[in-house]
């Protein structure tokens, strides 16, 4: 399988590692929500949070961050869906995919794996599948 951070280099690490500390902007998380069209339920709950936790962060600073772990959880999710921008060749596509059912996936959806360490190594495993042809 491949490991969603597998493709790094040891000063994109130390950069990510950096980042994740600091916290990921509020409104470029919100960016990302947006771009790959994911629901506020499932994108509070990709970030560990209650939707209404998500919404009261949207709604406050515009500088504010999202905690370390919200970083993570949103780094790590960040660089499967750009596996899946290489797989499908394009955001909506991709951004599809993430929300059907899928067999491979024992009938989830994609995103609804996605807020777990597990379930994201799942789905990325799943789209290495799709992009070296190995559908079994």
């Amino acid at each position: 399988m491949r490991h969603p951070s597998s493709s790094l280099s040891e000063s994109d690490y130390r950069a990510r590692i950096a980042r994740t500390r600091q916290g990921i902007a509020v409104a470029e998380a919100a960016g990302i929500m947006q771009r790959w069209s994911i629901p506020v339920g499932a994108f509070a709950a990709l970030l560990g949070v209650s939707e209404r936790k998500w919404s009261r962060a949207r709604a406050g600073s515009a500088d504010g961050l999202l905690s370390p772990v919200q970083s993570d959880r949103l780094l790590r999710a960040s660089q499967v869906f750009d596996h899946a921008r290489v797989v499908f060749d394009n955001d909506q596509d991709a951004a599809t995919w993430f929300s059907m059912p899928n067999h491979a996936l024992l009938g989830e959806t994609p995103l609804s794996l996605m807020d777990t360490d597990a379930g994201v190594h799942q789905v990325d495993d799943v789209l290495t599948r799709i992009e070296f042809g190995v559908f079994a």
